[in-house]
């Protein structure tokens, strides 16, 4: 099966797994985001594209989160919030992107409900981190998440309640929380499993 006929197999399946219905948080408590899922093909593979966080945001500080943020009065619907932030963040124009569908929204511990945008990143599409927010843009190999070795659940206890989370390890980077979450979601939705 040759790179094209494999992406095109990905392509379909997500429009499938997004074409239904999808759990859409609204909670007054939770702060509405969304983010954009961004699979893009390299060296034979679909990777997804996610980013390191600087040490200068007000949060979630040095983590790998993909290229989103709070919905703002001018976001029409998710998909532009996840358009907007994307280009803010690492200057991925939005021609460069075919939205495939949108995942559950994933509520955080943080206060967040986040409305995951898969979308189709083209070959041509370049990259130009806003240095405030983004230490680092990073293209992940779908074959990561795949890998059991990669993947682990850990426990975090904070004040008085535990919690666990997925977290993936690729290279020096550990991908874990929200992220994670969203990522073992939608490999699980893609390729079946636990």
């Amino acid at each position: 099966m040759n790179e094209d006929t494999k992406l095109a197999e990905i392509v379909k399946k997500v429009k499938t797994i997004t074409g239904g219905d999808r759990i859409h948080i609204v909670r007054p408590d939770l702060t509405r985001a969304a983010v954009l899922v961004p699979i893009i093909q390299k060296k034979g593979e679909p990777h997804l594209i996610v980013t390191k966080r600087t040490m200068t945001v007000a949060t979630h500080k040095g983590q790998i989160s993909f290229p989103g943020g709070v919905r703002e009065p001018e976001d029409r619907d998710e998909i532009a919030n996840a358009l907007r932030e994307s280009k803010e963040e690492i200057g991925l124009d939005q021609e460069h992107v075919q939205v495939l569908g949108l995942l559950d929204d994933f509520a955080t511990t943080t206060g967040f409900s986040v409305t995951p945008v898969v979308g189709l990143v083209s070959a041509a599409a370049t990259y130009q981190a806003d240095k405030i927010e983004v230490a680092e843009v990073i293209e992940t190999p779908f074959s990561v998440f795949l890998d059991p070795d990669a993947h682990e659940f850990v426990t975090m206890n904070r004040e008085e309640f535990s919690f666990r989370f997925h977290q993936y390890k690729f290279e020096e980077h550990i991908i874990w929380g929200a992220t994670a979450g969203i990522i073992h979601r939608f490999i699980t939705a893609l390729y079946g499993g636990e």
